[in-house]
C-alpha cells in the first residue's frame, strides 16, 4: 500500500528519535546512580568520620563549625559538578536531557524522605529513628554533618531533604557550565571565568575558617575545670547551653560531650560523689533514704519552673480534667472515659518507673497522699519519651492517658498526635506556668552536697546559675526562670 503523505515514515522516524533520545538518557541515569552509590560508600568510609571529629574538636567555635559545614558541602557539590562537566564533555546528548539524568535519583531521594517523614510522624526530634534508615543510606556522605547540625536547628528534616538535592544540583551546574557558550576575549582566547569563581569562593572559605580557628577564646570557666554535671533528660538542652556559654566550646561539641542519666541515676551519682551537681526535679523518698544512709545531705536550690502535664491522643474528645479526676483515675476509682465526659472506652493509664522524676512528682504533688493503683507491667514506662509515644500510638481506640513535663513533651519529644489536657480549666503553657495559674508546676533544682566547700569553678557555676545570664539560659532551655 502506498504512503503518499509519508505518514508511516514520519511515525517510524519519530519512534526512532525517541529511542535514540531515551536509551542514552537511561544509560546516563544508570551511570549517575552508580557514581552516587560509589561516592557515598567511599566518602562515608574515608572522609565523613574524620570530618565529624574535626567539627567536634576542642577549640572549634560555633562560627568555625558553620564555616566547616559550608566548606564540606561546597566540596561535595564541586565533586558532583565535576562529574556533570565530564558527562557533558563526553556525551552526545543535549543539555536538558543530560541534566535530567539525575531526575530518577532525585525522585528516589524525595520518596525516601517522605517515607521517613511519615514514619516519624513529621517530627524533627525523630529524624535519627529507624524510619529514616533508608534515606540515611541514600545520603551517607551527609550523615555526620547532619548530626552535628542538630544543636543549631529544630528543622532537621528540612536539612535531610536539602542533602538529597545537593548532589543533583551540583551535577546540573556542572553540565550547565560545560555546555555554556565559551566567552572569548579580544585576543580570541577562552575566558576561564568559572574556574576563577570556584577558586575564589574556595579560597574565601578557607581564609574565613583559618581566621575563626585563630581567634582567641576567654571562657568564663576553663573546660578542664568545669564541674561534673548530671541531671534529668528534660534538662539536657539547658545544660548544653550552659556548657557552651561558660566554656566557649561549640554547641556541636557541647551536645556530644554532655551526657545525662535519668533523674534517679543522677541522684545516685551525686550521692556517690560521681557528680558535682545535678539538674533535676525534687528527690523521691528512696533517694532521700539513700543519701541519709551514705551520710550525705542534699542541698536543693530552685532555679526554674516547668509544668507537669497530662497527655491524651488528639482524637480523644476529652480536653481537660480536674485535679480530683486525675487523682481518682490513678487511684483506680475511675476506669472509663465516659465518667469524665469522653467515649465509653476504658482508660489506659500509663505510669513511669519508680524514682523517675515524673513518677516522683506524680506521687508527691499530684496524688497528694493518695495511693496510686499498681499498673500492669506493660503499662509502666521506663523512658519519658516512650510515655509520649505510647499515648500517640496506642491502638485504634486512642484511649490512653499519660504524663510528662511540658518542655520535654512540647519541644524535645513533640508528637503531633498528642494533645495536652487542661487541669482545673487552666491550659499548660509558659504564661500560666509563669503566673502560677497552672496547678501542677514543677521546680527545676540545682542539687549539691550540703557542707562541702565548692572549688572556685564550682562556685562560679553556682553564681552564674542564679545570675541574669543564667536566668536567660534557663529560659532558652525551655524552663521559666524564677523571678521572671
Amino acid at each position: 500500500m502506498s504512503d503518499p503523505k509519508g505518514v508511516i515514515a514520519d511515525t517510524e522516524k519519530g519512534a526512532s528519535m525517541r529511542t535514540v533520545w531515551f536509551l542514552p538518557w537511561l544509560g546516563g541515569t544508570f551511570m549517575f546512580g552508580l557514581f552516587s552509590v560509589m561516592f557515598n560508600v567511599i566518602w562515608s568510609i574515608a572522609v565523613a568520620s574524620n570530618v565529624q571529629f574535626l567539627l567536634r574538636h576542642a577549640g572549634v567555635t560555633d562560627t568555625a563549625v558553620i564555616v566547616m559545614i559550608v566548606l564540606y558541602a561546597w566540596i561535595v557539590g564541586l565533586i558532583f559538578a565535576a562529574y556533570g562537566a565530564l558527562s557533558a564533555r563526553f556525551s552526545s546528548m543535549r543539555k536538558l536531557p543530560l541534566m535530567l539524568t539525575g531526575l530518577l535519583s532525585l525522585l528516589c531521594g524525595l520518596w525516601l524522605w517522605i517515607v521517613g517523614l511519615q514514619g516519624s510522624g513529621g517530627q524533627p526530634a525523630e529524624v535519627w529513628g529507624g524510619s529514616w534508615e533508608l534515606f540515611s543510606l541514600y545520603h551517607a556522605w551527609a550523615e555526620p554533618v547532619l548530626e552535628v547540625l542538630q544543636p543549631y536547628t529544630q528543622h532537621s528534616e528540612i536539612w535531610f531533604l536539602l542533602t538529597a538535592l545537593l548532589p543533583i544540583a551540583g551535577m546540573v551546574v556542572g553540565v550547565g557550565v560545560d555546555r555554556y557558550p565559551a566567552v572569548t576575549g579580544r585576543d580570541g582566547k577562552v575566558d576561564h571565568k568559572w574556574q576563577w569563581v570556584v577558586a575564589a569562593i574556595s579560597a574565601a572559605l578557607v581564609i574565613v575558617l583559618t581566621i575563626t580557628l585563630m581567634l582567641p577564646q576567654r571562657p568564663y570557666i576553663a573546660e578542664r575545670d568545669f564541674p561534673v554535671v548530671d541531671g534529668a533528660t528534660a534538662a539536657i538542652p539547658f545544660a548544653q547551653d550552659m556548657l557552651h556559654e561558660l566554656t566557649g566550646m561549640s554547641r556541636a561539641r557541647a551536645a556530644h560531650e554532655l551526657k545525662f542519666n535519668t533523674t534517679h541515676q543522677a541522684y545516685v551519682n551525686l550521692i556517690e560523689k560521681k557528680a558535682d551537681l545535678i539538674l533535676v526535679a525534687g528527690p523521691s523518698d528512696a533517694e532521700l533514704r539513700l543519701a541519709k544512709s551514705r551520710g550525705v545531705q542534699l542541698k536543693l536550690t530552685p532555679i526554674g519552673r516547668d509544668a507537669f502535664i497530662f497527655l491524651v491522643h488528639l482524637s480523644n474528645p476529652v480536653n481537660g480534667l480536674s485535679s480530683d479526676q486525675v487523682r481518682r483515675i490513678y487511684a483506680g476509682y475511675i476506669h472509663n472515659w465516659y465518667e469524665v465526659g469522653g467515649k465509653d472506652q476504658p482508660i489506659i493509664a500509663y505510669q513511669r518507673e519508680e524514682n523517675s522524676g515524673s513518677q516522683t512528682y506524680m506521687q508527691k504533688k499530684v496524688m497528694a497522699g493518695h495511693e496510686m493503683a499498681e499498673p500492669p507491667r506493660e503499662l509502666r514506662i521506663g523512658i519519658m519519651g516512650e510515655m509520649i509515644n505510647a499515648v500517640a500510638d496506642f491502638n485504634k481506640d486512642h484511649n490512653a492517658l499519660g504524663y510528662s513535663f511540658y518542655y520535654f513533651a512540647n519541644v524535645m519529644h513533640n508528637r503531633q498526635e498528642v494533645k495536652f489536657l487542661s487541669i482545673d480549666g487552666v491550659e499548660p503553657n509558659k504564661e500560666h506556668i509563669r503566673s502560677g495559674q497552672y496547678p501542677f508546676t514543677a521546680q527545676l533544682f540545682v542539687v549539691t552536697r550540703e557542707g562541702e566547700k565548692p572549688r572556685p569553678s564550682m562556685q562560679r557555676l553556682l553564681e552564674w546559675l542564679q545570675s541574669e545570664e543564667g536566668a536567660r539560659a534557663i529560659e532558652r532551655g525551655g524552663f521559666v526562670a524564677l523571678g521572671s
